[in-house]
């Protein structure tokens, strides 16, 4: 008999693959059909993919308040982190709050019933994990229910000929660490990491090589914002309200958020300063917020106080650079808009003011590119972000403040912060000279790392079959 499991895959790039397992059944599959961001449909794939459960996550919160529920306080209280996560979540697009505990309540129902009376094998999760009720919530209830989970966890991104593709590497949510792979046995492709370095980089040029089209020349011609302005303003003539995830906001507020992000920009173009490699340096390079990379994947996920760490513990002399991440300011782009819901939230006058307080950090203007700052660096700083790739291959001392998130953070040279004395400690040791070899980095990337194509199906049954029903077998779970 198959056995069965929750999928949530929501650009479907996984799950035709799994269909055409002989071990393995999907029984509930969560996806963006029935959604602005996808042209299926939940009862196409019902019948195509002969799935009885599909659920759409922008309706997820439809399909859990319909059935009943049953909760007990016991329950609420084991999940309280996993509550603060889904409310931190759904803060991107509302600020109701009693519409998002309820949202999370129903959900958390949901998925305690679906683990303990459906005799579900295991949970996967094609991409990041954002502490969402559709996605973390059930990584959450799963492992406390001893269910195997496991994340297709997606590092960095590079275009292709005829794809686009992304890293990944899977994590065994419930153990916190990650599978490895034998590539030629489960039909996987190895990474080349020279293909990623430097990615954010790479994209824009090829943007601007394929921007050929009327349209496109048109767009360069026109404020990059037009396009959104023009989309919000009809919306609020025609008196529609943005819907996302169950929650509602008004139009205006991403008209208002639209000149607040010009604002914000100039007031960091205004302060940011060119790299003076005449003094020692530490770059801190900021999240892009909010996003699934440290939402609910860190422990410590302040960048504030983070940025205070580091200032607190550079040896006199040594500056702390400050670089804003690639996209922060970019919510114009196609498929970025909606974080103009809540932009205003993450990056405001006071967090810039706040971090200028410290008389040894500098914003480092966005033009400054990644290859520049690391050529001179003495060392890079992050919570868990992909310059951590590019430190290690330049051998640069690399501080993570979340490595257990980063594939990456198990190399034995990496300094892993979990404390105020540890980042003292790390900046004594780098000041002192240390140049780390990362001599175990190129193992992690053969053993764990693999390549996968974005919007467009990959072949991952043998990957699945194994996970589901080989590697589980050696997970304490099911003793």
């Amino acid at each position: 008999m198959k056995k069965k499991i929750v999928l949530i895959d929501l650009d479907l790039s996984i799950s035709e693959s799994i269909l055409e397992s002989e071990k393995v059944n999907i029984e509930y599959l969560i996806t963006d059909a029935d959604s602005a961001y996808s042209n299926k449909k939940i009862d196409d794939l019902k019948s195509s993919h002969k799935i009885k459960n599909v659920i759409s996550r922008e309706k997820f919160h439809e399909f859990t308040e319909q059935r009943a529920t049953d909760l007990d306080y016991k329950s609420i209280e084991q999940f309280r982190e996993s509550q603060l996560n889904s409310e931190y979540f759904q803060s991107r697009f509302s600020d109701d709050f009693s519409l998002k505990q309820y949202h999370y309540f129903n959900a958390l129902s949901f998925w305690i019933d679906i683990f303990t009376n459906e005799n579900i094998c295991a949970i996967i999760l094609e991409g990041r994990q954002h502490g969402a009720n559709y996605d973390g919530l059930a990584l959450d209830v799963a492992k406390a229910y001893k269910v195997p989970s496991f994340v297709f966890e997606t590092y960095m991104v590079r275009h292709a000929e005829d794809a686009t593709k992304s890293v990944r590497a899977v994590l065994d949510y419930g153990l916190k660490n990650r599978i490895p792979i034998d590539h030629s046995k489960l039909n996987l492709q190895k990474v080349d990491l020279k293909n990623y370095l430097f990615y954010y980089e790479k994209i824009d040029a090829e943007t601007k090589k394929k921007r050929k089209s009327f349209k496109d020349i048109l767009k360069l011609l026109l404020p990059s914002y037009l396009f959104i302005a023009i989309r919000m303003i009809v919306k609020i003539i025609t008196n529609k309200k943005i819907v996302m995830h169950g929650l509602i906001t008004s139009p205006a507020k991403v008209l208002q958020n639209i000149f607040y992000i010009i604002m914000i920009k100039r007031k960091y173009d205004s302060i940011s300063v060119n790299l003076d490699t005449s003094k020692k340096y530490v770059v801190y390079a900021l999240h892009f917020d909010p996003e699934a990379s440290i939402m609910s994947r860190t422990v410590l996920n302040n960048q504030l106080l983070i940025i205070k760490q580091l200032s607190e513990s550079l040896p006199d002399g040594w500056l702390l650079y400050v670089k804003e991440h690639p996209i922060q300011f970019k919510a114009f782009v196609p498929g970025h808009w909606f974080y103009l819901i809540s932009f205003e939230k993450y990056r405001t006058i006071n967090f810039y003011q706040e971090v200028l307080k410290f008389t040894n950090v500098r914003f480092l203007n966005g033009n400054v590119s990644s290859p520049e700052i690391i050529k001179s660096a003495t060392a890079i700083a992050s919570i868990n972000g992909t310059i951590a790739c590019e430190a290690i291959t330049h051998n640069l001392p690399m501080i993570l403040f979340g490595h257990e998130s980063n594939p990456f953070g198990s190399c034995s040279d990496l300094f892993k912060i979990k404390s105020s004395k540890q980042c003292r400690e790390a900046l004594k040791i780098i000041e002192s000279d240390f140049r780390p070899s990362y001599s175990d980095a190129a193992e992690i990337v053969n053993k764990e790392l693999f390549e996968l194509n974005i919007n467009k199906k990959n072949d991952v049954k043998y990957l699945i079959d194994y996970m589901v029903c080989e590697y589980d077998k050696t997970n304490p779970f099911n003793s």
